[in-house]
């Protein structure tokens, strides 16, 4: 007993040196790039946190919908009065700090699930947290980091209210659903249906007790009695109406502040959107969700496909943690429809929050079970994904420019180190190459050695991506906007949005500052405080303006009075 106590301890430490360090480097790796890069996400979420902390709307026109639980974490830096630079480095630290939270939430998922003894699972849990886009996005003011940390803890909270159904617990894994919705809406689909497991799962359980006593030892959850205290009826169903009502409110919340920010609750709905689409479009839907799980397939190199066995196998969780990750596939297929853009068909924003947790699972179900059908199997998948991403959409779209801040990993993405352009050979190759190192060294190595052989290629990919994302910035709008307005000396800004990109507007008032920033009503009636225009090409200039720069679309004025 003293020597399991000891173990116990030691292994902790070893999961707190873990979260520690995976701190700094990931810390270490959000402040290498420079930014922002996104004008459009970026600033919008800095502009909510705004609004939060009480400081009034933001010069920036109606935007997309966006979450409202990443914008209150940023908000404590507005309340203490940093500015634009400062935010930055606030909005990057916490990412950091997300992505450190996320291993020991996967070692404890790890645990659970796959059966793999504690280095195993540490080893997975610090491979599928530091994953290279996982890595770099903590660059990016956006909600990646949170939202993949929040998913992995749903599924630890639903492991543990299968152990133990009480009230508090379940609460535990609604609070959580709801706030994946409150992040962002695009989680929507997967937070009504961990809300909607809960009954569910009780049921299932008792089928899968009735049977474990005839099971081949394939079941990875604990083995002792699973729901030990029963959630009644009358408790379910006051824990489904506590979620339902929680995602109401946060939609009604998540208006409220967009409307006090831009002057509108989203671009776009689901009314909206629910009118473009038809019968005649669920071909194209379906490419677009199937070219979903390609990329996660390639980009996992197949590790994502072994986490899915995983999950199938660990009833009754996984199931329904397998069916609500298909709400986010549908999400993606219904939203990306119509979407002119070179990854459409091979997307990986919308599925890249679930990958840390099904690599994890993919990594801890190997160690404790790798063979080499497990390995064919991997690399069949892998194959298979490289051929129908080779096939799917419209024309040859595959050398067109692509963002890789939308890859896990610029390396398994098949653009290695500063190239923007993907095929989906080259993704196939690599993705068997990386596959191959990766289970030699589960089925041979012992868990350090293969740690460290994990960390040479994720590093690979994560410099890949740096060196991808400084290039990406030289394009960039907020790169443009900057070396414009470099040696320009405002007061006040005025910006005619009226025909003007949202980045461009979103990029000039971050730069400026939005407390030296308005945008202007169709007529430009502008006070006597304001000492620049903003106007598009087009527009004809006001009397007494002197013409400054070109800034993008847009040509910047300097007023005379």
């Amino acid at each position: 007993m003293i020597v399991g106590v000891l173990s116990s301890l030691k292994q902790n430490r070893l999961l707190v040196a873990a979260t520690g360090l995976h701190s700094l480097v990931g810390s270490w790796v959000a402040m290498a790039t420079p930014g922002p890069l996104l004008a459009l996400d970026d600033v919008a979420y800095f502009a909510m946190a705004r609004t939060l902390a009480g400081q009034g709307a933001a010069p920036i026109v109606e935007q997309p919908p966006y979450g409202v639980l990443y914008p209150l974490v940023l908000a404590p830096g507005w309340a203490l009065g940093l500015n634009e630079s400062a935010m930055l480095v606030w909005a990057r630290l916490l990412n950091g700090l997300f992505g450190a939270a996320l291993v020991p939430v996967l070692y404890f998922v790890v645990r659970r699930l796959s059966g793999a003894d504690s280095r195993w699972s540490l080893v997975a849990a610090v491979i599928g947290s530091s994953l290279p886009a996982h890595m770099t996005t903590a660059s990016i003011a956006w909600t990646e980091r949170l939202l993949a940390l929040l998913v992995a803890l749903s599924v630890l909270l639903l492991c543990r209210f299968v152990e133990r159904r009480t009230l508090g617990r379940a609460l535990a894994v609604v609070t959580v659903a709801v706030s994946l919705y409150a992040t962002h809406p695009r989680l929507g689909a997967y937070a009504l249906l961990v809300v909607l497991a809960l009954p569910g799962i009780g049921r299932l359980d008792r089928l899968f007790r009735r049977k474990r006593s005839g099971s081949d030892g394939a079941q990875a959850l604990p083995t002792h009695d699973i729901g030990s205290a029963e959630l009644g009826e009358r408790a379910a169903f006051v824990v489904v109406a506590f979620g339902l009502v929680g995602l109401g409110v946060v939609e009604g919340v998540r208006r409220l502040v967009a409307t006090s920010t831009f002057g509108g609750s989203g671009t776009y709905d689901v009314a909206t959107l629910a009118q473009r689409r038809g019968l005649e479009e669920l071909l194209e839907m379906f490419l677009r969700g199937s070219g979903t799980i390609a990329y996660l397939v390639l980009a996992s190199a197949g590790l994502a496909v072994v986490g899915v066995v995983v999950l199938m196998r660990s009833r009754p969780v996984g199931p329904w943690v397998v069916l609500a990750s298909l709400g986010i596939l549908v999400v993606a297929g219904w939203f990306l429809t119509g979407a002119a853009r070179a990854d459409g068909y091979l997307h990986g924003r919308y599925i890249e929050v679930l990958a840390p947790t099904l690599v994890a699972l993919g990594v801890g179900g190997l160690a404790r079970r790798c063979n080499v059908w497990a390995g064919l199997a991997a690399g069949l998948a892998i194959v298979v994904a490289g051929c129908w991403a080779a096939w799917a959409g419209s024309g040859n779209n595959w050398l067109s420019t692509r963002s890789p801040i939308m890859m896990l990993g610029v390396e398994a993405g098949g653009a290695p180190f500063g190239s923007d352009v993907f095929e989906p050979g080259a993704a196939t190759l690599v993705a068997l190459v990386v596959a191959a190192i990766l289970f030699y060294g589960l089925r041979r190595l012992a868990a350090w050695l293969c740690l460290t052989m994990a960390v040479v290629v994720l590093g690979v990919g994560t410099a890949s991506n740096l060196e991808t994302l400084d290039q990406l910035f030289a394009t960039a709008t907020i790169n443009t906007v900057r070396h414009a307005l470099a040696d320009v000396e405002i007061t006040t800004i005025a910006i005619d949005a009226q025909g003007l990109p949202r980045n461009l507007g979103g990029a000039v008032a971050w730069e400026v500052g939005f407390d030296r920033t308005l945008v202007t009503i169709p007529e430009r009636q502008v006070g006597a405080e304001v000492s620049h225009l903003l106007l598009r090409i087009d527009a004809p200039p006001p009397p007494q303006a002197e013409l400054v720069s070109q800034v993008g679309e847009a040509e910047l004025w300097a007023l005379t009075r």
